[in-house]
Parts: structure tokens; sequence; C-alpha cells
């Protein structure tokens, strides 16, 4: 009977990883809905210390890219390329940089692709880094980019972009696209299997 159990337990966990990476990635969606603003995580003010030409940037117009076959191309490009340069790595640290030795977590693979995303010459207001609590209730950091089909994600846990509203998360804080220094709560949360009663802050979730 245990072994039963156990076997239909894993049975639903792969048809529930699979039913992610196989949702269709590049059908028209929406954009994330913000609200007020809210204090980015620790890891997040520390790495702007370090990289404040990335951080100190104030733009009055942003800009949303048109999701054409070569952007998409750029886009699936720098997810293959990136998740396989990187081998993951807990980081008790909790700090957020760039891949020095092959090795990174979530933060590590979010900022190295926007930045492979930039020199392919993506604006930089397109590429916004998302705080997230993920199915298991683990803080987790994405890049978003921002798109005129809708917000498309490029994670490390999945092999392919998606978008948004396919993945599992409970959705926290994103930057804001007329300034990377300033985050913002988001409000629309179209799926989730989070435990709906926390309320940690970006800062608590992802130091």
């Amino acid at each position: 009977m245990k072994r039963i159990g156990l076997y239909l337990g894993v049975l639903f966990a792969v048809s529930f990883a699979t039913s992610v990476i196989w949702s269709a990635p590049v059908a028209a969606g929406s954009l994330m809905k913000t609200g007020a603003a809210i204090v980015p995580p620790a890891g997040f003010i520390r790495f702007c210390v370090e990289h404040a030409q990335e951080c100190l940037v104030s733009r009055q117009q942003p800009e949303i890219v048109e999701l054409t076959a070569d952007h998409l191309a750029q886009l699936e490009q720098v997810q293959t390329e990136v998740n396989a340069e990187i081998t993951p790595r807990i980081n008790p640290s909790q700090s957020w940089e760039y891949a020095a030795s092959g090795y990174g977590d979530c933060n590590t693979y979010a900022l190295t692709k926007r930045r492979a995303l930039i020199a392919l010459g993506w604006p930089e207001e397109t590429l916004l880094l998302a705080a997230a609590y993920t199915e298991s209730g683990e803080g987790h950091l994405v890049l978003v980019a921002r798109t005129a089909e809708g917000d498309l994600v490029l994670d490390n846990r999945l092999p392919q972009v998606v978008d948004w509203t396919q993945l599992p998360y409970r959705w926290i804080a994103v930057q804001s696209q007329t300034s990377p220094a300033r985050w913002l709560k988001v409000e629309a949360d179209p799926m989730t299997v989070a435990d709906a009663a926390r309320s940690l802050t970006p800062a608590a979730a992802l130091r």
C-alpha cells in the first residue's frame, strides 16, 4: 500500500511538472498588474551598491518589445544557453551577482539572462526582475521580458520561455519599467498553489 501511494505521488508530481513545461509559451498574454511600491529584496540593494549604473536610471516612456520571430528566438537562445552554462548551487550568503565561476542560484540566472539580452539590443526597461514564491513556498527570482504579447518569463527551473500566467507561482513584486531601483507589488495572481496566507515582503523572501 505504501508503495502504491508513493507511486501515485511521484506520478502526480511528474504530471504537474509536465503540464507546466509543455504549456504554450507564446500565446497572447497579459502584463503583470502592479500596485504600490514595495521594499526591494535586500540582495538587490547590495547588487545596486556594486552596480549603480544598472539601477540609477529613470525613463518617462518605457518601451514594450514587439514579439517578432527574431525576438522570440533571442529569448529562447538566451534561456537555453544560460541554463546550460550555469550549474545550480545554493548560495548561503544570498548575494546577487553574475556567474564568475560557472555556479549560481536563481538570482545569478536572472541577472545573467538580463545582461545577455541587453547585449543583443533589448531595451533595459523591457527586462524586469521579478520575485515570487514557488509552489513549495520557496523564494524565487526570474527574469520577465515585457512584450506586446504579454510578460514572458525566463526561469532557470524550466527549459523554455513561458507566459507568466502559466507558472504556479505566487507573484510578489517586479521592477518598475520607469526605474529599475523601484519595485512594485504584483496585484494579479492568476495561478497559485502556494500558501495564500504568507505575507512576507521580497526582502524577506529573497535575502
